[in-house]
């Protein structure tokens, strides 16, 4: 009877048992009072200003979703923790983390209900990471501050309710699906009847696809995935830590972001005369102009897609298997040896040049080092 009222008077007092650290890992992270989850819109560290005089930081450029189907076919909402000690974690995502977005600074996640708070201190003050307190707003970003939106849900991503998709964008004759991804993570195929697979050559009217044989397919790496159904949730991708081999001969490129805020503008301009996008012709899998409602604001590349780069003799239209050197003259891309260069964590996030990383170990130049 004792313990129980021992236990009455705790909740009360707000007093709460410590909850076991957050372990290294990919998670959705949720709000708890708003339901929306964080993304990571904008990989430019230098967008993300810090005003000493206000006591504020800008911090518009990580956006929070509220539709899930938009959260799971969102590589920016695949966040990997990573601990550094105590409450202090790294959170990385879309080629960078909030490390290197915050001037090198780890954020504080200190348990809190069914939650955590996250906070962070620069230049002599400490901000608590809120969500809008707007309900109503299906897309937010994170304020300071609030009260009523500063606990999060920390939710370790799976392959059953907490998963990541593929949204397939077009279907061919023979019945399969078409998407592409360009991730900063790597991942596995989780569902039945997919297969991976990126440009090895191009020009004038066609090209050719070789498949990733690979279990898994690296990070950074733009690929074009076939799925069996329309729906993500046949079309599941499972995110892997590690460092694994890239292809050397894909000619497919790929962006990170799209977002084009006044303080956070990071998107990548369309052009039509030396980019394609994936599409149908004939009811065969092809690469296209892209059409107006393919594009965001009708001028910008989507963020997390998969283009491919051409000439400007390349066709309005390019089909697997076509003529690619029709004429005198007419140029192929092809692809050339490269060397996947600078620091990477295990999980695959490249660190932005200058950073200097903290102690652990690391790829660097294609070896792995350890720093102390």
């Amino acid at each position: 009877m004792r313990k129980t009222i021992s236990i009455m008077m705790m909740a009360l007092l707000g007093i709460t048992f410590a909850k076991a650290q957050i372990a290294n890992g990919f998670y959705h992270i949720q709000n708890e009072y708003s339901g929306r989850y964080i993304s990571i819109s904008d990989n430019n560290p230098s967008n993300y200003s810090i005003n000493v005089q206000a006591g504020t930081v800008n911090t518009t450029g990580i956006r929070t979703y509220l539709d899930y189907d938009r959260v799971v076919t969102s590589p920016s909402c695949v966040l990997y923790i990573k601990s550094a000690g105590g409450n202090q974690y790294d959170i990385m995502g879309q080629g960078t983390s909030l490390y290197a977005i915050t001037g090198n600074r780890y954020i504080n996640l200190t348990p809190s209900g069914s939650g955590y708070v996250a906070s962070g201190s620069a230049a002599g003050f400490t901000l608590t990471l809120s969500d809008l307190t707007n309900l109503s707003y299906k897309e937010g970003w994170l304020n300071n501050n609030s009260s009523l939106t500063r606990v999060w849900k920390i939710k370790p991503i799976n392959t059953t309710d907490e998963y990541v998709a593929i949204q397939p964008t077009v279907k061919t004759d023979d019945g399969y699906w078409w998407g592409t991804i360009y991730a900063g993570f790597s991942f596995k195929l989780a569902s039945s009847g997919m297969k991976a697979y990126y440009v090895t050559e191009a020009g004038y009217e066609g090209f050719k696809l070789r498949e990733v044989t690979t279990e898994v397919i690296p990070d950074s790496t733009p690929v074009i995935v076939r799925c069996s159904s329309g729906e993500p949730v046949n079309c599941k991708i499972e995110p892997v830590s590690g460092a694994f081999t890239h292809p050397t001969d894909n000619i497919l490129d790929g962006v990170f972001c799209c977002i084009m805020i006044q303080k956070n503008r990071n998107a990548k301009p369309y052009n039509p005369a030396s980019m394609r996008v994936i599409g149908v012709s004939n009811g065969k899998l092809a690469f296209v102009k892209a059409p107006d409602d393919y594009l965001i604001d009708h001028n910008y590349l989507p963020a997390n897609r998969a283009y491919l780069p051409v000439f400007t003799t390349a066709s309005d239209v390019m089909l697997e298997g076509g003529n690619m050197n029709a004429g005198t003259g007419i140029e192929t891309v092809q692809a050339e040896e490269e060397t996947k260069e600078g620091i990477y964590s295990l999980t695959g996030v490249r660190l932005p040049d200058g950073v200097t990383p903290s102690a652990g170990i690391y790829i660097k130049n294609g070896k792995k080092v350890v720093i102390k």
